[in-house]
C-alpha cells in the first residue's frame, strides 16, 4: 500500500469513523472520534439525519444539521466524574426539536441523562405527546442561579451504550435558557439521589447538541 493511499484511508476514518459493534450488530453507529487532545469527543447519528459534526481545537466543535433524523455529539470527559465544574459557551441556532446539553451515562444501574441548558420551544425536553411514554416529574431545584425542573422515564427495547435494551431517562431542564456559564453537575446529582433516583457508576459526559427531526446549527466551546 502506497504512503500516499495509506494517508487518504486514514483521513477517511477519521471523517466517517470506523465500525463499532454497535453497527456490526446492526445498531446505529456510536462514533468516538479521538484527537489526542485533552476532551473526549462523541458522536451518534441514526443515520438519517443531514448533519456535518467537526471536532475543531481544544474544547470546541460545531455542528450544522437538517430534516430528518436524530443525532448527538459534542466534548467532554470519559470517565465523567460527579464533582465536574463545566464552563461553557456556545452559539445554538435550532428550528425545531433541539437542545443544547449537558449528556452522558451512568452504568449499573444503566441511565441516560441530561442537563439542558437551552432547547427550541417546540418540544420540552423529557415530555412526549405518547400517554404511555410521558414519564414523571419528580420536582425542581435551583443550581449556579437558575430553576431546574426533573423528569426522568424508561426507554424500553432503545439504543444505548450497552446496545438496545432498556434504560431509564432523567433530565434537568433549566427554566431560564442559556448559552454560556458555569454548570456545577454535583448538585444536578445530588438532586437525583435526593429524588430517589439510584444512579450508578459515572460513564462518559459532554457538553452536546442533540437534534431529532429539525435543523440548526451550534458551535460550542468547554473549557
Amino acid at each position: 500500500m502506497s504512503s500516499a493511499l495509506l494517508i487518504i484511508l486514514i483521513a477517511v476514518a477519521v471523517v466517517f469513523g470506523t465500525p463499532t459493534e454497535n453497527t456490526k450488530n446492526g445498531l446505529a453507529p456510536r462514533e468516538e472520534l479521538s484527537s489526542g487532545a485533552t476532551f473526549f469527543n462523541s458522536f451518534w447519528s441514526d443515520g438519517k439525519s443531514k448533519v456535518s459534526y467537526k471536532n475543531l481545537a481544544g474544547g470546541k466543535y460545531s455542528v450544522t444539521w437538517g430534516e430528518g433524523g436524530n443525532f448527538v455529539g459534542g466534548k467532554g470527559w470519559n470517565p465523567g466524574t460527579t464533582s465536574k465544574v463545566v464552563n461553557f459557551t456556545a452559539s445554538f441556532n435550532p428550528e425545531g426539536y433541539a437542545y443544547l446539553t449537558i449528556y452522558g451515562w451512568t452504568t449499573s444501574p444503566l441511565i441516560e441523562f441530561y442537563i439542558v441548558e437551552s432547547y427550541h420551544p417546540s418540544h420540552i425536553p423529557g415530555t412526549t405527546t405518547d400517554p404511555a411514554d410521558k414519564g414523571a416529574e419528580l420536582g425542581n431545584f435551583t443550581s449556579d442561579d437558575g430553576l431546574y425542573s426533573v423528569r426522568t422515564k424508561m426507554r424500553i427495547n432503545k439504543p444505548s451504550i450497552q446496545g438496545t435494551t432498556t434504560f431509564r431517562q432523567i433530565f434537568s431542564v433549566r427554566e431560564d435558557v442559556r448559552e454560556e456559564g458555569i454548570l456545577t453537575f454535583a448538585n444536578h446529582w445530588k438532586a437525583w439521589k435526593d429524588m430517589g433516583i439510584t444512579m450508578g457508576k459515572m460513564n462518559y459526559m459532554i457538553m452536546a447538541t442533540e437534534g431529532n427531526d429539525s435543523s440548526g446549527n451550534s458551535t460550542v466551546e468547554i473549557f
